[in-house]
């Protein structure tokens, strides 16, 4: 298997970890994530949370209230040591009101180890980026 091959797998678990989130699909996270004790998450403003259930009770309960989420990954940067794997990007969350478009960009780490040769997340840690922060280019453009 090719560096590119696998750097593209791993873009792509990371790619399904942000559709199953814009479309508030929770049996996506499911499948998605490994069902271990030890997988962590941190939502923008949580404390931690370790282990399966408590994630999993998280996004349940993050998509029955919140909805769809129109969010688009930029500049992912993805790094791998054998089966364990980590894309740092920015996550960048459209909302609209009174006819304006805002955005809220996050800074995200997301981890995902192969299990039984698939690559599943075990760690999500987003958290506000720094005022001032520039949207590339080519998501400024992308909302006109």
């Amino acid at each position: 298997m090719t560096d590119e091959t696998i750097r593209q797998e791993i873009l792509a678990a990371n790619d399904r970890f942000y559709s199953a989130l814009a479309a508030a699909d929770l049996a996506a996270m499911v499948d998605l994530w490994h069902h271990s004790p030890v997988t962590e998450c941190i939502h923008p403003g949580w404390d931690r949370l370790r282990g399966w259930p408590a994630i999993q009770e998280s996004w349940a309960r993050i998509f029955q209230h919140q909805g769809l989420l129109p969010v688009q990954v930029s500049e992912p940067l993805v790094h791998w040591r054998g089966d364990m794997a980590w894309v740092i990007c920015y996550e960048n969350v459209s909302q609209q009101a009174d006819g304006v478009v805002q955005i809220s960009q996050m800074v995200a780490t997301n981890v995902f180890e192969r299990v039984e040769g698939q690559w599943r997340m075990v760690i999500h840690h987003a958290s506000p980026a720094p005022p001032g922060v520039i949207q590339p280019r080519s998501w400024r453009t992308s909302l006109n």
